[in-house]
C-alpha cells in the first residue's frame, strides 16, 4: 500500500523547498496541492474577498488516491495537506515559523498586509497542526520550527526524528505563549 507524507504548514514557513527536496533525498513522487487545484480544476469557485479558490475536498482525496497509486512513498506538499485520505496518510508534518520571521518572508513575496495578517494569525493560532490533527489524530502529526534553519537541517530532523518514530508526535509549538502578546497584537485585530 502506498504511504503519504504530507509537508503542512502555513504560507511561508518552507513548505516547497522542504518537500521538494525531501521527495528528491526519499527517491519519492511530489505533488504540490495548490498547483494541481488550479491545474486540475478540482475547486467550487473563486473566493473574490479572500482571493482564493474554495477547493472541492472530495475531488482533491479522490485525485490523492490516483497518484498515490504509482508512488511507494507521495510527499504531498500543501497548507491544507490534512485533506490527504486518512488511510493513506503515514505523517503530517506541520512546518511551523516566528510570525515575525513569517511576516518578512510573506512581506519579501509582495502580498498585501491583509494576506500577511491573515496568514501570521492563522500560523499565531496553528490552523494547520489544529486541522491536521482534527483530520487525522495526534499520533501521525509533528511540528517542526524552521524559524532559523536550513532546509537541510529541516530535511534531517524529518528523516532521522520524524520518519524513524523518535520525535514526539502532537502539538509543541505555541506562539501565544512564545512571544509577547503585544508584538502578536497587531496579526490579531
Amino acid at each position: 500500500m502506498p504511504k503519504i507524507i504530507v509537508i503542512s504548514g502555513t504560507p511561508g514557513t518552507g513548505k516547497t523547498l522542504v518537500a521538494k527536496k525531501l521527495a528528491e533525498k526519499l527517491k519519492a513522487c511530489y505533488i504540490n496541492l495548490s498547483d494541481m487545484v488550479i491545474n486540475e480544476k478540482l475547486y467550487v469557485e473563486y473566493d473574490e474577498v479572500r482571493k482564493s479558490y474554495v477547493i472541492d475536498e472530495e475531488k482533491v482525496k479522490t485525485r490523492l488516491r490516483e497518484i498515490a497509486k504509482s508512488c511507494d512513498i507521495l510527499i504531498v506538499d500543501g497548507h491544507y495537506g490534512e485533506l490527504a485520505p486518512r488511510e493513506l496518510v503515514d505523517k503530517i508534518i506541520v512546518l511551523r515559523t516566528d510570525p515575525l520571521e513569517l511576516e518578512k518572508r510573506l512581506r519579501k513575496k509582495g502580498w498585501s498586509w491583509e494576506k500577511i495578517k491573515e496568514n501570521v494569525a492563522a500560523e499565531i493560532i496553528g490552523v494547520c497542526t489544529v486541522n491536521a490533527l482534527e483530520e487525522h489524530g495526534e499520533d501521525k502529526v509533528y511540528e517542526i520550527d524552521t524559524t532559523n534553519r536550513s532546509p537541510e537541517e529541516i530535511i534531517e530532523e524529518i528523516i532521522n526524528e520524524v520518519l524513524i518514530g523518535k520525535a514526539v508526535p502532537g502539538p509543541r509549538i505555541d506562539w501565544l505563549i512564545l512571544k509577547p502578546l503585544e508584538i502578536l497584537k497587531k496579526y490579531l485585530d
